[in-house]
């Protein structure tokens, strides 16, 4: 039996990483697995005992609950409310891992409280952060490849294209601009040349020339210079941000 359910969601998996229908949780949720990949490693190797590394690993921290918190927002608001119109059994599952994640959260921030008052146990404590967060982050992969599968496949099977696009428009818009600029930022380093070539694409078609030429310039800021040379070569763009001249590496 359980062969046979692993069978059916390797198939299920196939057919959405296949399929050229709108993704739309594909490439914030790079974004959201490059982040905790980040912050999981700095918590495993920043010393709790030196009280600058000690500020930086709850800085980190803290930045990573943010945009969970902000996320969650996002898809509980966007995502999962046009859904319990249309298809309320579908969403109800990931409605409870939701408040489940909220809830490892708050206990997230009270262990880091415990880490900030320091103290001669406090490596111990950071470890036990660091297990918590292992915890958090393993609980988030595995929700997240369910909602590019499972919920996405819900998403099709009762909302066109065009009413995917149309939600995934009304999330981009209610973002501020540091905020917008905060993921793209994210989703720079995280997407392959295809993924970025085809948000590059939609990104010309709906935005006036400057701010095109700012959304560009973002993403290539954040690039390996050889990989943004020849991405901008092949997107036919020009960005103030110089591939060829700036140094080598991707910003922090």
């Amino acid at each position: 039996m359980l062969d046979t359910t692993k069978a059916s969601e390797a198939a299920s998996t196939m057919v959405v990483a296949a399929s050229h229908r709108l993704q739309p949780y594909r490439f914030i949720h790079k974004a959201l697995r490059a982040l905790m990949f980040r912050t999981l490693q700095e918590v495993a190797t920043l010393d709790a005992a030196q009280i600058t590394q000690r500020a930086e690993m709850l800085a980190a921290v803290d930045e990573l609950l943010r945009v969970c918190t902000d996320h969650l927002t996002h898809e509980n608001s966007f995502m999962h409310a046009p859904l319990r119109e249309r298809a309320l059994r579908s969403v109800l599952a990931f409605d409870d891992d939701h408040q489940d994640h909220e809830r490892s959260i708050a206990a997230l921030r009270t262990r880091m409280q415990q880490v900030a008052e320091g103290g001669s146990r406090v490596r111990a404590v950071a470890y036990a952060l660091y297990l918590d967060l292992s915890r958090f982050v393993g609980e988030n992969l595995e929700h997240m490849a369910d909602e590019e599968t499972r919920l996405t496949q819900a998403l099709w099977q009762h909302f066109s294209d065009a009413e995917i696009a149309a939600i995934e428009g009304r999330l981009q818009a209610s973002m501020g601009p540091e905020e917008g600029a905060y993921y793209l930022r994210w989703m720079a380093r995280s997407l392959d040349d295809a993924e970025l070539g085809a948000m590059v694409r939609q990104a010309r078609a709906g935005m006036p020339p400057e701010a095109f030429a700012g959304f560009v310039d973002t993403i290539t800021a954040e690039l390996p210079v050889p990989r943004a040379h020849m991405l901008v070569r092949g997107w036919d763009v020009s960005v103030a941000h110089d591939p060829v001249n700036a140094p080598v590496g991707v910003r922090a």
